[in-house]
């Protein structure tokens, strides 16, 4: 299957705090993604 969504090495930094740090995945058409963000940090749910 085709990748719909490719990130690689993604990092992320807030007055110079890292927030996220070398974050890589993939999302292959058909399959379902979701980020929920909680008070303090962000998950990721794939399926």
């Amino acid at each position: 299957m085709e990748n719909v969504i490719e990130v690689k090495k993604l990092t992320k930094q807030y007055k110079g705090v890292k927030a996220i740090d070398d974050l890589s995945f993939e999302v292959k058409e058909g399959e379902i993604l979701g980020l929920l963000r909680t008070k303090w940090k962000w998950k990721i749910y794939h399926h």
